[in-house]
């Protein structure tokens, strides 16, 4: 019973730092999220501007032929009308890029980017999205047993269980009888002064030093024993708390088991969400590959008089839309990972990220270095 709340303490001490375990995962897989949307934005002004530069090769043949009479005076106007719209969207790309910059700047940072610092820095991408060939699968019963014992927000309700299970025993102990036993010892001592004519006895001749020498001496003891018995009858409001600490565990409990299985289905989730990301992914790769075999074979065509600038045109937008499909699925593929990461409570592991490192706000490791160009992205 005196112990209880210190015990309830400790757990609530425990809690705290699954909450903040907890605000370090949210916090990185929202950062792993931007940094690869800024990939993918990245890679989005890379197809912009390889779309443009193909329209200004189409423009630059289809001078040559209408200097040679091959093709009529009005292909030059589509040619340059499709490099007008091509710059519009490189443009488009790149500010969107610089704004994906910005927000991740500003999520990186302590005081963003009202730092002239910051505010002027870019982000140099050392990191692109890597699919591999093969998926490694896990069966998701191992997935989900893993979730169950890493999931921070599971963690901290079995703790709240436990502190109500405390409580209960604590109001349980009210109900019963209690005994208490008081015992008391008393040391006594007596001694003064007499007349002449008294009959008296020297060991009670003297002052305050024959007093404490009898009290230390322990000349006249007094012992004393007490039991107090209390035997409740119908201690109604130890029963209603009882009652009421028995529904909040039933709650707990059922709150629990309601976690438990929204872990669960975030695992199911997860995984379905990186079965799908990748399945886009090889759509988007195909996709891409067909349109440029269509591009090409519509160039061929230009150039022996089979086809016309605007059939070649459509193609070329057909293929910047599949590129950009692609780019999106790699994102949507990247962010899939992420999340099977936090639905499995991997987050902080698969990082290579400390939570006492995370306590204290200071990375005692060094730093990767940084590399002298940033790597290949994923051959195509």
């Amino acid at each position: 019973l005196n112990t209880r709340q210190i015990r309830i303490a400790k757990n609530n001490r425990e809690v705290s730092d699954l909450v903040f375990k907890a605000q370090v995962i949210t916090t990185v897989s929202a950062i792993k999220d931007l940094y690869w949307d800024l990939v993918s934005y990245n890679e989005n002004v890379r197809v912009q501007r390889d779309a443009l530069v193909a329209n200004e090769r189409l423009l630059e043949d289809n001078k040559k032929q209408v200097a040679v009479g091959t093709l009529a005076p009005i292909e030059i106007v589509r040619a340059e009308a499709e490099i007008a719209a091509g710059q519009q969207a490189v443009t488009v790309a790149e500010t969107q890029l610089l704004q994906q910059e910005t927000i991740l700047k500003n999520a990186l940072s302590r005081t963003g980017v009202l730092s002239p610092a910051v505010a002027s820095a870019h982000v140099i991408l050392t990191d692109h999205i890597q699919i591999p060939d093969v998926e490694p699968i896990a069966p998701i019963q191992d997935m989900m047993a893993t979730a169950e014992s890493a999931r921070p927000e599971l963690a901290q309700l079995r703790i709240l269980l436990q502190n109500q299970e405390i409580a209960i025993k604590g109001t349980r102990s009210e109900l019963l009888p209690t005994l208490d036993v008081v015992g008391q010892l008393t040391n006594n001592g007596l001694s003064g002064q007499v007349g002449p004519s008294a009959g008296f006895n020297s060991f009670f001749i003297g002052g305050y030093g024959n007093v404490l020498t009898q009290l230390f001496a322990r000349n006249f003891p007094t012992y004393s024993i007490a039991l107090n018995l209390n035997v409740p009858l119908r201690n109604r409001a130890a029963q209603a708390d009882m009652i009421n600490g028995e529904l909040v565990l039933r709650q707990q409990q059922l709150g629990l088991q309601r976690l438990q299985n929204q872990v669960r289905v975030d695992v199911q989730n997860a995984q379905i969400g990186l079965q799908q990301g990748r399945a886009q992914y090889q759509s988007a790769i195909k996709q891409r590959a067909l349109q440029q075999q269509t591009v090409d074979a519509e160039q061929k065509k230009l150039a022996v008089g089979a086809s016309t600038t605007y059939n070649v045109i459509l193609t070329q937008r057909d293929l910047v839309t599949a590129e950009s499909n692609e780019v999106t699925a790699q994102s949507a593929y990247a962010k899939a990972r992420v999340e099977v990461e936090r639905a499995t409570g991997q987050t902080l592991n698969t990082n290579n990220i400390s939570l006492e490192e995370a306590f204290k706000g200071v990375v005692s490791r060094p730093s990767s270095p940084i590399p002298a160009t940033p790597p290949p992205p994923q051959q195509r």
